[in-house]
């Protein structure tokens, strides 16, 4: 093997672990953002119980509760879609992210191999 050959070669591995580590950092942010998500999620489902707790013993009659359950139900429900879009919006993007760097070296990889006309 010739000198030059042997560079181009470290200079790839170099690459390669230069996109390994741009790769790990991504995810690794990817989750802190996913564990923020998780734990504002948490604090305000604490805050929406601790407001329905406070509606329920507000309510005067059988039929103000059944309302409220109503609603309680239908905006839990509506919150619980929101949250998992919005869980399934950050995992893409964690994704897309950490797999950037790799996309890159499969496509200088690929130049490699392709003959050149």
């Amino acid at each position: 093997m010739q000198r030059d050959q042997i560079e181009a070669m470290l200079a790839f591995g170099q690459d390669n672990a230069d996109a390994m580590v741009k790769s790990g950092a991504a995810a690794v942010k990817g989750a802190e953002d996913m564990a923020k998500a998780a734990h504002l999620s948490a604090s305000r489902a604490m805050e929406r119980a601790d407001g329905a707790f406070k509606a329920a013993l507000a309510c005067r009659t059988p039929a103000d509760l059944a309302d409220l359950q109503n609603r309680l139900a239908r905006e839990t429900i509506e919150q619980a879609i929101a949250e998992s879009r919005a869980y399934a919006e950050l995992a893409t993007a964690m994704v897309t992210e950490a797999l950037s760097p790799w996309t890159a070296r499969f496509t200088a990889l690929q130049s490699v191999f392709t003959p050149t006309m």
